[in-house]
């Protein structure tokens, strides 16, 4: 049984990285300049809204985001994980559960961060995927560590992340309390609703390993 994580606001809230990450960088891209108010208010949007709601064109969208990831950077090692998030992992791990990261966040920033905050029970790491290459690399991921569709669960907080799973025939958790609202994530029909940390535990070791 495989349990694959989300990065950015899954295990850690990097709201704080992102709000000041693009204070700097959005406006080389002609960006206004974004307010906590309006980026409370995008929560609740699909990535592709949101970059059509802050005038990014398409094509520089790449470009954005990596170097969003660089700006983000520092300010996420600041950040510690969600509460709660570093003991579930240990107690999946510990029952025999295999554990994983797939992100579009850079893969040193993801390895670092991991490393900063003893966040030790992944046995991949797959990172810097692209904003939307999630489920070309869910499939090479099955691929690599041998891993059948019906073994894996992704663990993730943003519809794109819900629409990567669905592409690839996995199953997929929501997670609340990350960027996407609950109300988003539950309208969209995802396979579990974890509204903290805890339900992990519950939702991973009783009720999917009875099915």
């Amino acid at each position: 049984m495989v349990v694959c994580f989300d990065f950015d606001g899954t295990l850690v809230d990097s709201v704080d990285a992102v709000f000041h990450a693009f204070q700097q960088v959005g406006p080389q891209f002609g960006c206004a300049p974004l307010t906590r108010e309006r980026l409370d208010a995008l929560r609740g949007l699909h990535a592709r809204e949101v970059i059509r709601a802050l005038g990014v064109p398409v094509h520089r969208v790449p470009r954005l985001a990596s170097r969003m990831r660089g700006a983000m950077r520092e300010k996420l090692l600041e950040t510690p994980p969600i509460e709660g998030i570093a003991g579930v992992l240990e107690e999946l791990s510990r029952r025999g559960f295999r554990l994983g990261v797939l992100s579009s966040n850079a893969l040193s920033s993801v390895r670092d961060y991991c490393e900063r905050y003893g966040l030790d029970a992944f046995d991949f790491i797959v990172a810097g995927t692209g904003l939307f290459g999630k489920a070309n690399a869910l499939r090479i991921l099955l691929r690599r560590q041998g891993i059948q569709s019906r073994d894996l669960l992704y663990v993730g907080d943003e519809l794109r992340d819900l629409e990567a799973a669905r592409a690839v025939g996995i199953r997929f958790a929501a997670v609340g309390w990350g960027y996407t609202s609950l109300e988003r994530l539950a309208a969209a029909g995802p396979d579990v609703l974890l509204q903290r940390p805890g339900d992990l535990l519950e939702q991973l070791i009783w009720n999917w390993r009875n099915q």
